[in-house]
């Protein structure tokens, strides 16, 4: 753990500590950038509790309490936002440290995008449970599945202008960088599809940051347009063989924004 930043380390540290004291807790996992060694110091923990299947429903009502022998507890709530009950987002401090805590049992660790790390188990059952199962990573939606949804996406944001709910359009263009245009680049350029994070360093920043506007019609219009233009242009750099069949809803969603741009830079 000397490559991890001193904060996540001292914090495991104790944390590893008070949790191997606890009968229900069969094991600790770390995932995310701490298998790649790529933490520093604005870096999440990502961990996973492995428990008993006997004493779960026992400690899914102890599980503030198990984060708090961790270290200084500032809050921690529980994931239903983000689709995944069973996990636990806290922040520690001071210094501050966001920490994930995601309460599993051992059969639930056959389903899992990535192969963690063990940080401590018990009597090998966990180490027995990832080497008999296959991890499978997140994909990138389909080229085609993009396309059968992008044009729509952009009418509704068009509309969301023209209406005058442009924090709608401005959620929506937020919504189109990281479900079309991010997923397309991974398509394009390869590598593992998360949203938006880590594209500020890629060559398709300056494009994608077209796609962000001011709290102004005109903006959004012009953004939408962007969104349209990265978009059209990640498409052409797409393999014969993954480029999608173009929807019937193309020309005329184009021919739709044209004329609400021109009506917004009329007089």
């Amino acid at each position: 753990m000397q490559s991890i930043p001193a904060r996540h380390r001292e914090f495991l540290t104790t944390a590893l500590d008070a949790w191997r004291s606890h009968p229900g807790i069969l094991g600790v996992l770390a995932g995310g950038s701490f298998l790649s060694r790529s933490m520093d110091e604005f870096s999440d923990l990502d961990l996973v509790l492995v428990v008993s299947d006997t004493l779960r429903p026992q400690i899914a009502q102890e599980r503030l309490g198990i984060a708090r022998v961790a270290g200084p507890l500032l809050q921690g709530f529980t994931g239903e936002h983000v689709g995944e009950p069973r996990l636990l987002i806290c922040l520690y401090g001071p210094p501050l440290l966001h920490v994930d805590l995601k309460f599993i049992s051992v059969a639930e660790l056959g389903s899992r995008i990535e192969d963690p790390e063990i940080l401590f188990e018990r009597d090998g059952v966990i180490s027995e449970r990832l080497r008999t199962t296959q991890a499978k990573p997140l994909e990138a939606p389909s080229a085609q599945w993009i396309e059968d949804r992008f044009w729509v996406w952009i009418h509704y944001g068009i509309d969301k202008v023209r209406r005058g709910e442009i924090f709608e359009c401005l959620d929506m263009l937020a919504f189109l960088r990281a479900q079309a245009l991010a997923p397309l680049i991974s398509l394009v350029d390869g590598g593992l599809w998360r949203g938006v994070r880590r594209l500020d360093a890629s060559r398709h920043a300056s494009a994608l940051s077209r796609v962000c506007a001011q709290p102004d019609p005109k903006d959004c219009f012009r953004a939408l347009s962007a969104a349209v233009e990265l978009y059209a242009a990640l498409r052409g750099h797409l393999p014969a063989a993954a480029a999608p069949t173009p929807s019937p809803a193309e020309p005329t969603v184009r021919a739709y924004l044209a004329e609400a741009v021109a009506l917004q830079s009329s007089p």
